[in-house]
């Protein structure tokens, strides 16, 4: 049996002492970063793996949900154990589905 609530507090106190040591809260919580380039080029860094892949759309796994980019001539540039480079006219970036089970 998973302890939702023991996750949570863990994640509450860990987002606490990355605010108190005023340390940067992506690497502390595990959470993925973003960078996006205009509608051309999408970095995703801490992500947890590739779940579709085709020229109009790329999903991707985090730690927060499945993360969706949307677009035309979709392009995995670089793609390595933690990052993604998606080049392509991007058209919509969302987070839909549930985050990674434990």
């Amino acid at each position: 049996m998973v302890n939702v609530g023991g996750q949570k507090k863990k994640g509450r106190f860990s987002a606490k002492i990355a605010e108190y040591f005023e340390l940067p809260s992506d690497v502390v919580l595990d959470l993925p970063r973003l960078i996006l380039t205009g509608d051309q080029q999408l970095v995703v860094e801490n992500h947890r793996g590739l779940k579709l892949y085709s020229r109009t759309e790329v999903c991707l796994q985090t730690t927060v949900g499945l993360l969706t980019v949307s677009g035309e001539a979709l392009n995995i540039k670089l793609i390595t154990t933690d990052q993604v480079e998606i080049d392509g006219r991007i058209a919509k970036v969302e987070w839909g589905g549930q985050g990674e089970e434990p």
